[in-house]
């Protein structure tokens, strides 16, 4: 097995990248000489620069290097690249084998799940620090206070992984204690139909070495709580019982919930956090105190200003699930009409979830949908927004169209969220700006 702590320089592709933004700033602070590559400049890339972490836009000047350490990003394909040749040397490696390596020299303590993993594992990675306990931590996101998700805590500081399902990232592992969220039917395109999903949840959960904590609301976790250490839930016999929108109950005592966060999704990601982080050894009521303070992660319900009365939000959700809990969520706290604008992810997620997303979008009443983000994925006939189209959803072909568009329409109370993983966040503020003028 390859020694990582062997070399002294890290090229990673893609950088730019939440997750692999994230491995870089990790490796910096553990004392690596980092660098890497990735389009084009970005707000993450800006961040890394603010960490001596340099970003070349092109590859032309770049030849392999026996004594670097290349991580690939899985949205990279590697034969295209000046890796192409030296795919199968011993230092260049995928971010999946690069975290399997990682894994064998770290303590980790994996969160996992279909929706909710990032922001679970940043709050777990805030309720170590927020209680001096210097942990670290690697997710796929920036935290509101504009840091990126990785963080170097010390030789012998256990390591917070947001632990990936996609491209079944999370299958060589080693992980020493697990949080599992949910699981739900997404990444088919690559795992082929629900059940090589459920699988893959099976193998890591049955495969990790000391304790799990389950969510047995999901009904796929709840066929696995012979595994749990602990469980939570609302409306199951579990460890933890949710019982209010704010409360949960342990052995018959109470504990209120103080958080920033939206809605009763991140309840049980809380209640999850919480149990986790009890298993190595933070109390509940700390844990609490912690959870008062957290800020919530950037593109997960956040907040990206108010004009005139009437907030913007932005959020990353793009599959059926997220979209009708997110919608739902910011329902029940907007006091006009809550606008929606949604931005498909990838072609074949659109085609496979089409009927799932239109249902989910179309329990609000005011939705635009816009060009789907093809993510490096080329067109399918036949596949495209215009089909949203119906009594509550809008289809406008281009982005720059939906600031005036809203302008027009929404009134003092209302709710503006920006919706999907493309360049829709990039929406926010040109929409703040245009009910300014």
């Amino acid at each position: 097995m390859l020694n990582i702590n062997n070399f002294k320089n890290i090229f990673i592709l893609g950088i730019g990248g939440s997750g692999m933004s994230s491995i870089a700033k990790y490796l910096k602070q553990k004392g690596f000489n980092v660098e890497g590559y990735d389009q084009r400049t970005s707000y993450i890339v800006e961040l890394l620069s603010v960490e001596n972490i340099e970003t070349i836009h092109s590859l032309d000047s770049v030849s392999y290097r026996e004594d670097y350490l290349y991580i690939v990003s899985s949205a990279i394909t590697i034969e295209n690249t000046f890796l192409g040749s030296f795919k199968n040397k011993l230092n260049v490696l995928t971010r999946p084998k690069f975290l399997e390596i990682l894994s064998k020299e770290e303590n980790i303590i994996g969160v996992t799940g279909t929706h909710g993993k990032t922001s679970t594992t940043a709050l777990l990675s805030h309720i170590f620090q927020y209680n001096n306990r210097d942990i670290s931590y690697i997710y796929g996101g920036v935290n509101s206070f504009g840091n990126i998700g990785g963080h170097f805590g010390g030789k012998n500081a256990p390591l917070v992984l947001e632990t990936d399902e996609a491209f079944n990232t999370f299958k060589n592992i080693d992980i020493q204690n697990l949080l599992v969220t949910n699981i739900d039917d997404d990444h088919l395109d690559f795992y082929g139909n629900y059940q090589n999903l459920c699988d893959a949840f099976t193998h890591v959960i049955k495969n990790t070495k000391n304790n799990v904590v389950l969510n047995i609301e999901d009904s796929e976790l709840r066929k696995l709580e012979k595994y749990a250490k602990l469980t939570y839930s609302k409306n199951f016999n579990s460890y933890l019982k949710i019982i209010s929108k704010n409360e949960f109950c342990i052995d018959d005592q109470n504990f209120t919930v103080d958080s920033n966060l939206i809605g009763e999704h991140y309840l049980m990601n809380i209640s999850g956090a919480i149990l986790t982080a009890t298993l190595l050894g933070i109390s509940i009521e700390d844990a609490l105190n912690a959870v008062k303070t957290f800020p919530g992660v950037k593109r997960r319900m956040e907040l990206k200003g108010i004009k005139n009365n009437i907030r913007v939000f932005d959020d990353y959700g793009h599959h059926p699930t997220e979209i009708l809990v997110t919608i739902n969520s910011l329902k029940e706290i907007t006091e006009g009409e809550l606008y929606v604008v949604f931005q498909p992810h990838r072609f074949t997620r659109t085609r496979d979830n089409f009927k799932a997303l239109k249902e989910s979008l179309e329990v609000c009443n005011n939705v635009i949908v816009t060009d789907i983000f093809s993510a490096g994925e080329e067109p399918i006939p036949g596949v495209r927004s215009k089909n949203f189209q119906s009594k509550n959803i809008t289809y406008l072909n281009s982005l720059t169209l939906v600031p005036e568009y809203l302008k027009r329409n929404v009134k003092t109370g209302d709710c503006i969220l920006t919706l999907g993983a493309g360049d829709v966040t990039l929406l926010g503020q040109k929409i703040l700006e245009a009910l300014d003028g």
